[in-house]
């Protein structure tokens, strides 16, 4: 609609000024969305995938899957990841070209919004080119041997036969004055490996005398300087 039109039609009548203001409300808010996209934290992305396509969530929004480590936006009704690591999300490669350029660009804030964030919380973004620019292009890790006491949140641990992503580990006094203990919370890398232990997130510990002379298998990114 025409400013000038807009005009002539507003002072035609009250109830029309009452449409053409209801219209520029819509207008600027449809522009203020697309601008400033609403963020949500979902425990799944099956979760996050069933709000989108039951329109509990709106075009551009951007959907967390912590647990994941997936980061999407909604296209129309479609969660699509930006992120390398997906769960049930659409798979960026659906869009046959950059995110910042589908739709002539109209997703472009939330795209920009979702891949800074995906990348602060270093997850790897399936972009090549926002990878780079990010440097989150994934590395290859490396199979070490490290004290158990050095082991770290995002090593790999080799044990029981299975393959252990570190969440956290540390080391915890015995309150009686026992010699305490090294613990790792860990889940399994692979599906196959929950089978073999627990399919949830679990603590392994090991008394601290132990530990202390324990060596063990990681997989660890090693960082060189640049």
């Amino acid at each position: 609609m025409s400013s000038s039109y807009a005009e002539r039609l507003a002072a035609a009548s009250p109830l029309a000024a009452a449409v053409v203001q209801l219209a520029d409300t819509v207008e600027a808010t449809d522009k203020a969305r697309a601008t400033r996209p609403s963020m949500y934290h979902f425990a799944s992305s099956a979760d996050a995938r069933a709000a989108a396509l039951n329109e509990h969530v709106a075009d551009g929004d951007i959907l967390v899957v912590e647990s994941e480590r997936a980061v999407a936006i909604v296209i129309g009704l479609w969660p699509v990841a930006m992120t390398e690591e997906r769960g049930v999300f659409y798979p960026y490669a659906m869009l046959r070209k950059s995110a910042r350029e589908y739709g002539k660009g109209l997703w472009a804030p939330s795209v920009e919004l979702a891949e800074r964030l995906a990348a602060g919380l270093g997850y790897r973004l399936a972009d090549p080119a926002a990878a780079q620019e990010a440097g989150t292009v994934a590395a290859v890790p490396s199979v070490i041997e490290v004290p158990r006491l050095t082991v770290q949140a995002g090593d790999v641990l080799h044990a029981f036969g299975v393959r252990l992503n570190v969440l956290a580990a540390d080391v915890r006094e015995d309150p009686d004055g026992g010699p305490g203990e090294w613990w790792a919370r860990v889940e399994p890398a692979t599906e196959a490996d929950g089978r073999r232990t627990y399919r949830g997130r679990w603590t392994l510990s090991v008394p601290l005398d132990a530990a202390t002379w324990d060596v063990v298998t990681v997989e660890r990114v090693l960082h060189t300087p640049s």
